[in-house]
């Protein structure tokens, strides 16, 4: 298959179709996010949905890509606030994009794992937000002239996994997960 450039309107083009992907996804989940839902509610023909991805899975793993970078924006977010605690608050209650960005993570995540090529790319994004994540920590950790007690890319893991162990929490029920004392807890960990 030919690569075809990636023009300014091919590209607003496919940021309608992934933003349209997280949202279908976030209310149907993957399997019963048709294509044909997706290109209607990005207001596109199912052509452009095919003209711009060759199948469902990778339209999904570009959305899945676009999910990682908001994780590391709100990594970096987090770490340029004097408080912590007060950034990871806001995380920890996973409503409207967090949430919609969440459920595509779970979707994800679900489907990927049983796709040995797509856990292969799923395990590398996956480390990249991990890694994002790290950097984090340790620039943090830098500028304020500590010393961390465990290594970043543990903290991150550790940081991450709590996260989303709580999401599935607050998802499930929203008054499950006291956000603002859990966020000190978290944000000790975080740097």
């Amino acid at each position: 298959m030919t690569t075809r450039p990636i023009t300014p309107r091919r590209a607003a083009t496919r940021s309608r179709l992934v933003q349209a992907t997280i949202e279908v996804v976030a209310l149907r989940g993957f399997h019963d996010a048709s294509v044909d839902e997706i290109a209607g509610h990005a207001g596109l023909s199912i052509g452009a949905l095919y003209s711009n991805f060759e199948s469902k899975d990778m339209l999904f793993l570009a959305a899945f890509e676009e999910h990682v970078a908001w994780f590391a924006q709100r990594v970096h977010g987090a770490a340029d606030v004097d408080d912590p605690a007060e950034g990871i608050a806001s995380w920890l209650e996973f409503r409207g994009e967090d949430a919609e960005q969440f459920l595509l993570f779970i979707d994800f995540w679900a489907y990927a794992v049983r796709q040995p090529e797509l856990r292969r790319r799923l395990g590398a994004q996956m480390g990249e937000l991990r890694g994002a994540m790290a950097r984090a920590i340790e620039a943090r950790a830098a500028a304020r002239g500590d010393e961390l007690p465990i290594p970043a890319e543990l903290l991150a893991l550790i940081v991450t996994a709590l996260g989303r162990g709580l999401a599935i929490e607050q998802i499930t029920d929203d008054k499950a997960v006291p956000a603002r004392e859990l966020s000190g807890l978290l944000a000790t960990l975080f740097g």
